[in-house]
């Protein structure tokens, strides 16, 4: 009962959301079309149907449609087919975090949009990342999944939510499948460490995510999800304006399942999972001045998979409730931009072991339960000076505290904060850009002294040709669990420091072939890690010296009007010196080989259908070999009408069940269908 009463709670708020526009009396101030330069999308025709293909970073389209459209002499942007769409209807896209004179260019690239999400039955932030060949989407050891590139993992890949940094305050992650895809409009990525001018952490990379603004025309989006796994699902986006200057937006989604994980021995253990989350925000603007709060809760149940081959304990998660809160203003002083943030993110949960798959009390093992905060704020100057510079300051602060009990009432506590504080100048003239940015990162709580951190990104653009070259310095201090944890904790960890240069050619010929290559070298000193060594084995420990060096490609090719086809190829190889002793993959989980290709064809104006191949290599999971696997994906995805889209996916066509870690299978063939449906 408890469970269908958050589900039903979870529908009917888009739908009073839905009635409730009917009262607004005031429209919403006219919008314009302002997409930052580098988005780089599919080009389709604004009558096409959604393009389900992966997004071709760089094919460049100019849109004429609305009068608001950036003047001819800035870059051409190219928007989604939903963005064309709504703008043949008179409205058109603004993403808060990327107007033309945003602050400062963050170095992330467009690699999926929402209407892509939703025709390749995305259903989340997580499996809309799987999509992408440049991100390892793993499930973590406690449930939930964790993204990583190019070996960067935990707290090292950061996930910026409109702007806003989210992470677990305890574990250092971020669950990335609790944002719905119907809140996604675009999904950035940047294989670089994160600019100091956004705080500290991010040596491995940037996830950076735009939700839809409350600031719009009446909006409704509803969806739909069933699978061969027993799971349903719904989620609901609505917004609506309050007044002039000020606009409401709902999301809502419930989720539950049954599905059964095999043990050892022919046994079987049964999980009733479930899953609500609601987020929030309100919105004001007025000219240059912007004010955004937002709200976000999610409530969850679910059995952690246990492994299929060996004997060990079942992991319960009999509750787990996080919620965030962040504001964030935006205004203009003539030109002086000034920028904030202040968030705060809570996290309560209780997990339970047991010894078997009865999962009573008498089977109980042990009990842990969590409570975590992580609080913080940021703030942002900047202007341009003579004709092609500009210079930014910031100054980060971000506290994280957390206590741990067992059964007993024994409890663990822990807090760590770190300031950074850092300056930026950049230049940008007839196609050439350079950033140079570099601050300080001072923890407190931690046994570490300050440390410098920077990047410098050097990017040429001319006609058809990008080259990209960036240098960066960075690092992270270990995440609570890493020091506190009762079982692996290591108070005395340091904090993990990463070198990294890369180098990316982009080329686009005729617009039909698409080309990107990029190789990188990464030198990192105290990357944290579980120990293998029998005599502390567990436990997380800094290794001394590894280095990373490899490449992404990256082609996709317009055959004709009904065919695209690409793919994608990553390498990556990592050796570790420590004492002088060199060894080969240090890191789990992380394979040399990684590649994907794809096929779209769309025999029909309104269908379209893609087959998609994956190919992990062997890897090294806790010194046991893994071999290496490939999968198949399929879907199909066709509108129906103008507001109605229906799609049909199967992951693992060929149902090979892959082992992706050490005793631990994927579920196989899963079949979905989605019904979504859009009301403006």
């Amino acid at each position: 009962m408890s469970c269908f009463r958050k589900y039903v709670i979870s529908m009917a708020v888009p739908a009073m959301l839905w009635g409730a526009h009917a009262q607004a009396d005031v429209p919403a101030p006219p919008r314009t079309a302002q997409v930052s330069p580098t988005s780089q999308v599919s080009p389709t025709a604004p009558s096409a149907p959604a393009q389900p293909g992966p997004a071709t970073p760089g094919a460049k389209t100019a849109d004429a449609s609305s009068s608001d459209a950036p003047a001819a002499a800035e870059p051409a942007t190219a928007l989604s087919d939903a963005a064309l769409v709504q703008l043949a209807q008179g409205e058109a896209i603004e993403i808060f975090d990327e107007r033309p004179d945003k602050p400062f260019d963050r170095d992330t690239e467009v690699r999926l949009t929402g209407a892509e999400l939703a025709a390749r039955g995305a259903t989340n932030l997580a499996t809309a990342l799987a999509l992408l060949p440049e991100v390892s989407v793993r499930d973590a050891g406690r449930g939930g999944f964790n993204v990583d590139i190019r070996g960067g993992r935990k707290g090292a890949v950061s996930v910026l939510v409109d702007g806003v940094l989210v992470t677990d305050p305890y574990y250092g992650t971020f669950d990335v499948s609790t944002i719905p895809v119907t809140d996604i409009v675009q999904i950035r990525i940047a294989t670089t460490p994160q600019s100091p001018l956004d705080g500290p952490g991010g040596p491995g990379g940037v996830i950076e995510v735009h939700t839809r603004d409350a600031v719009g025309s009446q909006l409704m989006i509803g969806r739909l999800l069933g699978d061969s796994l027993r799971t349903v699902g719904a989620t609901g986006t609505g917004r609506v304006a309050l007044s002039r200057h000020l606009a409401l937006r709902m999301s809502a989604s419930g989720e539950s399942g049954r599905r059964d994980f095999d043990l050892p021995g022919d046994a079987t253990v049964g999980e009733r999972r479930y899953a609500a989350t609601g987020s929030t925000r309100l919105e004001y603007r007025d000219g240059d001045r912007r004010i955004a709060l937002d709200g976000f809760l999610d409530d969850r149940r679910y059995v952690v998979p246990p492994s299929d081959t060996a004997r060990s304990a079942i992991l319960l998660i009999d509750r787990e409730t996080s919620a965030r809160g962040s504001i964030k203003a935006d205004d203009k002083i003539g030109s002086l931009q000034l920028q904030g943030q202040a968030w705060t993110h809570y996290l309560d949960r209780r997990s339970r072991y047991f010894a078997d798959s009865s999962l009573s009390s008498a089977s109980e093992t042990r009990v842990e339960n969590l409570k975590a905060l992580r609080s913080g704020g940021t703030a942002l100057a900047t202007r341009p000076f003579l004709r092609d510079f500009r210079w930014a300051v910031s100054t980060t602060v971000d506290f994280e505290k957390a206590a741990v009990s067992d059964i007993m009432n024994n409890t663990v506590r822990g807090h760590t904060t770190i300031v950074e504080a850092a300056g930026d100048l950049q230049y940008e003239r007839h196609g050439f850009r350079a950033d140079v940015s570099g601050g300080a990162a001072i923890p407190f709580g931690v046994d570490a002294k300050p440390w410098p951190e920077g990047k410098a990104v050097l990017k040429y653009r001319y006609d058809s040709h990008e080259v990209t070259a960036t240098a960066a310095y960075k690092g992270r201090v270990p995440s609570l669990r890493e020091r506190f944890d009762s079982v692996s904790g290591n108070p005395a960890l340091g904090p993990e420091r990463v070198a990294h240069g890369e180098l990316r050619v982009v080329e686009h010929i005729t617009d039909r072939l698409h080309l990107e290559l990029a190789p990188f070298y990464k030198h990192s000193t105290g990357t944290i890690r579980a120990s293998v060594d029998p005599m502390n084995l567990g436990q997380m420990i800094n290794l001394g010296t590894v280095n990373f060096w490899g490449a992404d490609t990256q082609a996709k090719l317009t055959a004709s009007r009904y065919l695209d086809v690409g793919g994608g190829y990553s390498y990556i190889k990592a050796q570790s010196i420590d004492g002088g002793v060199k060894r080969d993959d240090p890191l789990d989980r992380l394979p040399h080989h990684r590649w994907d290709a794809w096929a779209q064809v769309r025999p029909l104006a309104m269908v379209s259908a893609l087959v998609r191949v994956k190919y992990f290599g062997s890897a090294i999971d806790q010194t046991v070999h893994v071999d290496g696997y490939a999968t198949v994906e399929a879907n199909v995805a066709a509108q129906i009408g103008r507001q109605y889209l229906a799609v049909l996916s199967v992951q693992d066509l060929t149902d090979e069940a892959p082992e992706t870690r050490s005793g631990y299978h994927t579920a196989g063939r899963i079949v979905s269908l989605i019904m979504q449906g859009t009301w403006e």
